[in-house]
């Protein structure tokens, strides 16, 4: 004779979802609050070449020729110039010593041909140390 297996009734478990969540808040705050960042930025590591000894040392920096474009007219080196005469000065300037640096200022009002133009004859003239910036 087989006996009768008694059932019990079992509530099926349940999750305390608040609870775990709560722990998981609580650990997160413990590990942000003794986490100590690191700098980035202090911890680079930068390769500079060591000064060439056999240089001459520079007293005063290179001249630079500084150029500001305005819509009416141009100043080179804050003297109101012709458009040929700056053509001139910068021939002049490139057959000396073409690694002269050249600034080139230009105002927001200037179109932006009047930049093209001066580029296009600094290239022609091989004036290759450029830098242009604009101006409000």
């Amino acid at each position: 004779m087989a006996r009768k297996r008694k059932k019990i009734e079992q509530n099926p478990g349940e999750l305390n979802l608040v609870a775990m969540i709560d722990v998981a808040f609580q650990l997160l705050n413990f590990f942000i609050i003794t986490s100590h960042p690191v700098d980035v930025l202090a911890h680079l590591d930068v390769f500079r070449p060591s000064p060439d000894k056999k240089a001459p040392r520079l007293t005063q920096p290179p001249p630079v020729i500084r150029i500001e474009i305005f819509s009416q007219y141009t100043l080179l080196n804050d003297q109101r110039v012709t458009r040929q005469f700056l053509v001139d000065f910068l021939a002049n300037q490139a057959s000396f010593d073409t690694s002269k640096t050249v600034l080139i200022q230009c105002a927001q009002q200037s179109t932006h041909g009047q930049l093209v133009e001066l580029l296009d004859e600094c290239a022609r003239l091989k004036l290759w140390n450029l830098s242009v910036i604009s101006s409000t």
